[in-house]
């Protein structure tokens, strides 16, 4: 190398890189713009169309009870129809508008006495919102329908996810339950298990002194050790 010939430094290198490859860093960074741009004009048009579907499931809601406390049996199995048949533009969406959809389909299927159908969107609400707080209580519905199809196994399995959620409000309540169930079929050691998992996790809940009765109860009857 000459004496006199000076030897590049960084920046001079990175100023060099910079002005060689400045054509392709700006087609990255422009692509980036456009993608963001995109990403939050999606999000934008998905809120929106969330929110429209919300309020139109309220109206749904909203026509199916206003002054039902004065309509006969017939006419109410007519508002039922109606709001079911409404709904089925939106059950099968993704998102808070399909759990939402889902919860209400529920709610006028059970009360119209089809449990197998109340089930079907429950779960469906379940799926959908899996992450959301609307999925143990469906969990809890499902089961509690479940009983009354004399469907123990289902029961017991639905009753069990809604306890193991932390966060659910009735958590204590579906956890008695789910030992309730295992009890009544005869599964005496799971029962137990079942009831100490809840004393021992939510000691003065209602339904774990509750839970604890039946543990000594059991033990009494001969019926586990």
């Amino acid at each position: 190398m000459a004496e006199n010939e000076v030897k590049p430094t960084a920046s001079s290198k990175a100023a060099n890189f910079l002005e060689k490859n400045k054509k392709g860093l700006v087609t990255v960074l422009v692509a980036a713009v456009v993608i963001l741009a995109a990403y939050i004009i999606f999000a934008s048009v998905n809120a929106s169309s969330n929110a429209k579907n919300l309020q139109k499931i309220d109206e749904i809601s909203y026509a199916l009870t206003n002054g039902s406390a004065s309509l006969s049996e017939d006419e109410l199995a007519g508002r039922r129809t109606k709001a079911l048949e409404d709904l089925a533009a939106y059950v099968k969406k993704g998102g808070v508008s399909g759990v939402r959809a889902n919860l209400l389909a529920a709610d006028i299927a059970y009360q119209a006495g089809n449990k197998e159908d109340a089930v079907a969107y429950w779960k469906a609400a379940a799926n959908t919102g899996k992450k959301s707080y609307t999925a143990p209580i469906a969990y809890f519905n499902i089961a509690s329908a479940y009983e009354d199809l004399d469907k123990a196994d289902e029961a017991a399995a639905n009753y069990k996810l809604a306890a193991d959620n932390k966060d659910f409000v009735m958590r204590a309540h579906a956890a008695f339950n789910y030992g309730r169930i295992l009890e009544g079929q005869g599964k005496y050691a799971e029962a137990v298990e079942a009831y100490a998992k809840l004393n021992d996790e939510l000691p003065d809940d209602t339904f774990a002194k509750l839970a604890k009765t039946r543990i000594i109860q059991l033990k009494l009857d001969g019926k586990t050790e």
